[in-house]
């Protein structure tokens, strides 16, 4: 069976992955709608059309056609699905929605896909992202509603790997390769969840293949607990040079500006069940330091 997927983005990290493992079967007939900053034509089966998606005139130039999936990687503020939906030619059964898992209430409870979602903003350009990340959920299921299309939310915790922007693993792995001492908080009492690159794009291509994804949101999240101090260990564990650490509180790294990746304190901290995706849809968890080993050597190449 070939799937035809209209992707949103999809040049940068995930989007990125997600395409080049999707490519890489003949299952797969994927049209990349983006702005062309990376691309990403020499991957077998796939058209790539260059356009804003706010650009009517530009999405009125992709072929008519019904889709089997609308993959939408970069859906950020309000009002982004139903213009996409409204000038799209063509229909589409399924689509599949890059959300986040911060969008759930704020509570000490570990989470999964009924725990309550957020019914406020937050402060700052983070609380605004999250935000509209929860109002594109409730803007996904009218706009689809209306269509009778199926939809799919998928809320990933950190996400790290290969092509990761955000400055979070691989700004350690920078300093390791460097030389440079690793700040670490040591009074730090946050904890919290990732999941590798690939596992994410790997949900992604089980929601559009199976049937019991439709309607559904999951939770990506690997099971692992971490804090920073479990994060530099595993780090060090695949590291294939020593490093040293440098010892800073939570205070002082708010006083000097230091970009500490990840959250500092309880009240920050936020945890996710993520079973339902492999209870569901059978998909399996890489184990942290398993990733983060392959991570490693991937930026290892870039940093040197």
């Amino acid at each position: 069976m070939s799937y035809q997927v209209l992707v949103i983005g999809g040049s940068y990290f995930l989007g990125r992955i997600f395409c080049t493992l999707a490519s890489r079967t003949e299952e797969f007939q994927l049209t990349l709608l983006n702005r062309g900053r990376y691309p990403m034509t020499h991957l077998p089966g796939l058209r790539e059309f260059r356009c804003d998606r706010h650009d009517p005139v530009g999405l009125g130039l992709l072929p008519e056609g019904e889709y089997d999936a609308i993959v939408d990687f970069c859906a950020y503020s309000p009002g982004d699905i139903s213009s996409l939906l409204n000038n799209l030619p063509g229909k589409a059964k399924r689509y599949i929605l890059i959300s986040t898992a911060d969008v759930y209430a704020r509570s000490r409870e570990v989470k999964d896909e009924s725990s309550p979602l957020l019914a406020e903003p937050g402060s700052g350009a983070e609380g605004e992202y999250i935000w509209n990340k929860r109002l594109l959920e409730s803007e996904l299921a009218e706009a689809c509603a209306l269509r009778g299309m199926e939809t799919v939310v998928l809320r990933p915790a950190f996400i790290y790997g290969p092509y990761n922007y955000a400055p979070r693993e691989s700004w350690y792995i920078e300093k390791v390769v460097r030389g440079e001492p690793l700040p670490v908080p040591n009074d730090a009492l946050g904890r919290f969840q990732l999941v590798y690159v690939k596992d994410a794009a790997e949900a992604i291509i089980a929601c559009i293949r199976q049937d019991a994804a439709a309607g559904q949101a999951f939770n990506l999240a690997a099971p692992e607990v971490l804090d920073y101090a479990g994060f530099i260990e595993t780090l060090r564990a695949v590291s294939d040079r020593p490093f040293t650490t440098a010892g800073i509180t939570v205070e002082d790294s708010f006083r000097e500006g230091v970009p500490l990746p990840f959250p500092l304190t309880e009240e920050e901290s936020e945890l996710f069940n993520g079973e339902k995706l492999t209870r569901l849809l059978g998909l399996t968890y890489t184990p942290v330091r398993q990733g983060l080993e392959k991570t490693f050597i991937s930026f290892r190449s870039v940093y040197e």
